[in-house]
């Protein structure tokens, strides 16, 4: 995600952006433990984790424009 930790800390809504970011930043570790494995096990994973790197990757985009538009809300 491009949205840093620290760009949220001075926010308003700050309990519910930090659990928006929680989420995706839990997508992101998700998705890079499914790569692993990839990885590590070769053609035996792939077909299982490479749905799972798919679905946390949709789930951090979608979290980081939400993210990308309550800031923008929260500058205006």
């Amino acid at each position: 995600m491009k949205t840093k930790f620290k760009d949220i800390i001075t926010e308003d809504d700050f309990i519910l952006n930090s659990k928006i970011y929680d989420i995706g930043s839990s997508a992101e570790v998700i998705a890079k433990v499914a790569q692993g494995k990839i990885d590590e096990d070769g053609e035996f994973a792939t077909i299982h984790c490479s749905n799972v790197i798919d679905w946390m990757q949709d789930i951090a985009e979608n979290v980081q424009k939400i993210l990308d538009l309550k800031l923008a809300k929260g500058s205006e």
